[in-house]
């Protein structure tokens, strides 16, 4: 069984952000960690190899500046790690990601590929869907509890009321909620030293056998026309007593355009 948990190197959550001139987000490569919604799905691939048996290999696609957070996931027990990194993967948008690491999942030959919900940088949650297509596998979405029996996997998924099941025939593609599990582990100290020996393959777009022309800037269907900084500044009025104070809570928010 190979299991292939797909992850995203985010800039940290305590760092200023900030945008080039190209309007692209300036990544410094410390500052990089393991997009966080991703280490609930590391640990879900953790707890179906313990289950199941076989491989989980972490992939990422990104500049190749720094592997740590993929060490990180290594550290927590995944086998191995496979990196693409190619310069002309510049500026790809979500559709040529999805191309690049689906061609990258069909190399390997994975049977069940987890996805976490989102990533905390972009927060899109569609990369899932792109890959499933480019790979012609199903998806099962936001699953809070996955089962692999034989070649079959079942999710549930949160509903208004209870939960829904969905079955998919392997290899088949499962992005998994937050609320799948509490607390991925933490590396421990043997895991850390074992994980520097672990391989790291880095992979280019010749590799995958894919034509530079279909990825990056170029061929991207989206880009950045502006930005604006959000204000920070807040403005008080305070309404004394009862006498019109809902009328005028109401009137504010109408005037800011709130409701």
């Amino acid at each position: 069984m190979n299991i292939v948990v797909c992850v995203k190197e985010t800039p940290s959550t305590e760092v200023p952000k900030k945008l080039g001139a190209d309007l692209r987000l300036e990544r410094n490569p410390s500052d990089t960690i393991i997009n966080p919604f991703d280490e609930y799905t590391i640990e879900e691939g953790l707890r179906q190899q313990e289950k199941l048996g076989g491989d989980v290999i972490v992939l990422t696609m990104g500049p190749g500046a720094t592997t740590d957070p993929m060490r990180r996931a290594l550290a927590m027990g995944v086998t191995s790690g496979v990196l693409v990194s190619d310069p002309a993967l510049a500026g790809s948008d979500v559709v040529a990601t999805g191309r690049v690491l689906a061609a990258a999942l069909k190399k390997i030959g994975a049977d069940l590929v987890l996805f976490g919900q989102a990533s905390a940088d972009a927060a899109g949650g569609v990369l899932p869907s792109i890959v499933a297509e480019f790979m012609g596998v199903p998806l099962l979405s936001f699953a809070t509890k996955v089962e692999v029996e034989g070649t079959t996997v079942t999710i549930e998924r949160e509903a208004d009321v209870g939960y829904t099941k969905a079955s998919a025939s392997l290899p088949a593609l499962v992005s998994v909620a937050k609320a799948i599990n509490n607390n991925p582990r933490y590396p421990s100290m043997k895991g850390i030293m074992s994980a520097k020996k672990k391989p790291i393959e880095t992979w280019s777009l010749a590799d995958l056998g894919l034509d530079a022309g279909t990825v990056g800037a170029a061929a991207a269907k989206e880009r950045v026309a502006g930005a604006t900084p959000v204000s920070t500044q807040r403005r008080r009025e305070l309404v004394e007593g009862n006498a019109g104070a809902a009328q005028r809570i109401f009137d504010f928010l109408v005037e800011n355009k709130v409701i």
